[in-house]
Order: C-alpha cells, then structure tokens, then sequence
C-alpha cells in the first residue's frame, strides 16, 4: 500500500493480529457463501428443467383456449359466455409449504384437482353448446396448469435474485475487501520487519559505542598508570 492511505495505518503488533483476523473472517465469509450459491445454482438449475418443460406445454395451451373463446364469442355470444363464467366459479385451496436452501426460503404448493365433470359446473348441459363445454373445461386443466408452475416461478425469481445477491459479495470480497486486507497486512509486517531491523541496528551501535568507550576508558588507564613515578626501595 502506498500514498496516504498508508500513512493512516497503525503498525503494531495489536493491528497485524486484528489485521489478520479480519483478513481471515473475510476468506471464510467468502467460502461460505460460494457454498451457498452453489447449493442455489443446484436448485436453480432443477427447478428451470422443471418451469422450462410445464411453461411451454402451458403456452400451447393458452393459444388453444384463446382461439376457443373467440370463436365460442362468435358463435354463442359474449354474454352468454360472460354470464356462464360467472355462474360456474369455483374456490380454490392452496396447501402451501417452505423449503430452506442456506437461509433461502423455497415454496412448495398443491392444490386440488380443478377440473369437474359436465354436470358440476352449476349449468343444464342440454342448454349449452359443445364449444362452451371445450372452452370451460380447457379453462379449468389451463387454472391447474398454471397453479402447477406458479410457486416455480416464483421460486426461481427470489433464487435468482439471491444469487444476484450473492454474486455481488464475492466480487466484493475478491475483488476489494480481501486484496485491501491482505495490502494492509503487508504493509504492517513490512513496517514491523523495518522496524525491528532498525532496532537491531540501533542496538549493535549502542553496543559498539559503548564498547569503544569501555576500550578508551581502559586505554586511558593504562596511560595514567604507565605515566606515574616508580618509588625507589
């Protein structure tokens, strides 16, 4: 690290420890969450397989019953038609039910079998037309049909939105977070190395100082010694 952004770094030894543990939750933080995407892309790429097949045999469907109503609007009437539809709704139960995938929540949902006989629609039979009886039971295999997917769909979006999510973590992390502590961590062990070299130099100089002192002092005392008369016997 360079420029100022060093110069607000403290290089100690209480800041390399906190320094390296910060540096190691962010790893781990990093590895869990790239199990948890993995674990999402797995269910991810099921429940695609899943919608993918059930959407396009529903969009065959919707383009059946469509053309099925327009002609049954031409033949029977739109009134008719409206004025049956009204009188033939029917509740529907949903039994819904979580999964959990990492924190992940994942929907499940069933329902009962929408589709009834000619005589349980609350209509006479013998009073309506052959397209009407198509269109009313296309309708209702077309309501169980999306039912079906509907929890996929659904759970595929908030997956996908997850892993979106998550994405941006791990790029945070890899791209940012992790490379600033590591750069933070070098540059503290650096400063300390530095550090304790120059003490160590500072140290051998005492050392040497002191030393020459002691060479000096014990030079002079010998000069002085060597320089006093000898008394005569």
């Amino acid at each position: 690290m360079a420029g100022g952004a060093s110069e607000t770094i403290k290089a100690t030894r209480d800041e390399l420890l906190r320094t390296r543990q910060e540096l190691k939750t962010a790893e781990e933080g990093k590895d869990i969450l790239e199990k948890k995407k993995e674990a999402l892309l797995g269910r991810f790429l099921q429940m695609v397989r899943r919608y993918k097949g059930k959407r396009e045999a529903l969009l065959g469907d919707i383009k059946y019953l469509k053309d099925m109503l327009a002609l049954t609007r031409a033949r029977d009437g739109s009134v008719t038609v409206r004025s049956l539809a009204l009188a033939t709704g029917q509740d529907v139960e949903l039994d819904l039910a979580t999964d959990n995938v990492m924190g992940t929540k994942i929907f499940h949902m069933r329902h009962a079998g929408l589709r009834r006989d000619l005589l349980s629609r609350g209509y006479n039979p013998a009073s309506i037309s052959s397209r009407i009886e198509a269109v009313a039971s296309t309708a209702e295999s077309l309501l169980d049909k999306m039912l079906a997917i509907a929890h996929l769909e659904h759970n595929l979006k908030t997956v996908g939105k997850e892993m979106g999510a998550l994405n941006r973590k791990i790029n945070a992390l890899e791209e940012t977070i992790i490379p600033a502590l590591d750069g933070k961590l070098r540059y503290i062990q650096d400063a300390l190395e530095q550090a304790e070299r120059e003490e160590i130099f500072r140290l051998k100089m005492i050392k040497r100082v002191q030393e020459r002192k002691a060479a000096e002092a014990e030079k002079a005392q010998s000069l002085a010694a060597a320089s006093q008369p000898r008394r005569s016997s």
